[in-house]
């Protein structure tokens, strides 16, 4: 995990990797009982989600003509499950009572030079940027969630991506760089604005619901990973549930649409409702099935529909030192 510290010039570090989380093994029982506490919630938010869906209207595109109903279903099930597992998270986020769940009134300030430096790596000179919260910035982020551990002096900025395969490696780069950087700014919004106990560090971290691009290095973390992120055994096999839940339900949804696109055609096939006018066109008799299947062949066609760092940055000046980064295990 690359990690920054402001101290007499020194640039980057990398902790060990292999450094154990905080708290020790999770017992067994714990996964099964932070789902159980939560099954009613995941499945009334799971029920808010799937009826959006299915009240998204179909738009005409002549592409898709004939499949838009199931067009209309796959783009809504997609850009609304990253927002599902938002929700789900501030669920669990509440069964520690050490953690506090914010509401930003207002987005975080990015300052540019920070952003411009974090984007080069320049990991030193970043820190050294001034955080003054109210100082007028052009940029702002405001992070899916932010997470006060009140015990342990931490802010967790979390950004949620259904999947982080959907975005190329540059817009990750970049929204990486617009988190640390307002990061820099929390300590002292949370201090003026909210009242929590001093927050000493920051932490980011991209959560990638398929945990496909899972890489601590870039401050990409996958479900499993919210069991030492928010110091709740079980977090991640619970948000894993919900999906499975959630998809059971839109599977279904997806094969009703499939379900009526197909069959028509399945029946014309079969003679059963033949082709309005189709006779009179070409002069077809009785008894001459099979060369009437030689002259209109049926083509039944399918289409899917694909979806589009941190320990301290601490400082030689006389305030506490403030420590920003991507989230890491040492955080735990």
């Amino acid at each position: 995990m690359i990690t920054t510290r402001r101290q007499s010039g020194k640039t980057l570090s990398r902790p060990d990797s292999d450094a154990p989380m905080m708290g020790g093994v999770k017992p067994p029982s714990a996964a099964t009982t932070i789902l159980e506490e939560l099954r009613s919630d995941f499945e009334r938010i799971v029920s808010d989600t799937v009826a959006q869906v299915e009240a998204c209207p179909a738009k005409h595109d002549p592409t898709f003509e004939g499949y838009q109903e199931l067009l209309a279903a796959v783009r809504s099930a997609t850009s609304l499950e990253a927002a599902l597992v938002k929700r789900a998270i501030a669920l669990v986020v509440g069964k520690n009572p050490e953690l506090s769940l914010i509401n930003l009134e207002r987005p975080l300030p990015v300052h540019q030079a920070a952003k411009v430096l974090f984007l080069r790596d320049d990991w030193a000179r970043a820190s050294m940027i001034r955080r003054d919260a109210e100082a007028i910035a052009r940029d702002h982020y405001r992070p899916d969630l932010l997470v006060v551990d009140r015990v342990q002096q931490h802010a967790l900025l979390l950004d949620i991506k259904r999947t982080v395969s959907s975005y190329s490696p540059s817009a990750i780069v970049t929204l990486r760089s617009r988190m640390m950087a307002s990061a820099l700014a929390v300590r002292e919004v949370l201090e003026r604005k909210y009242e929590v106990p001093s927050v000493s560090r920051a932490s980011i971290a991209i959560i990638d619901a398929t945990g496909d691009s899972r890489s601590e290095a870039e401050g990409i973390l996958g479900l499993g990973d919210l069991d030492w992120l928010l110091r709740i055994d079980g977090a991640g096999h619970a948000i894993r549930h919900l999906r499975e839940l959630y998809g059971a339900k839109m599977r279904a949804i997806l094969q009703e649409h499939c379900e009526t696109i197909v069959e028509p055609q399945r029946e014309g096939r079969t003679g059963e409702k033949p082709q309005s006018g189709f006779e009179e066109e070409t002069g077809l008799t009785p008894g001459n099935e099979e060369q009437d299947e030689e002259l209109n062949p049926q083509a039944v066609g399918q289409v899917g529909d694909q979806e589009g760092i941190f320990d301290d940055i601490g400082g030689n000046s006389d305030e506490p030192a403030f420590a920003v980064g991507a989230a890491s295990r040492r955080t735990r």
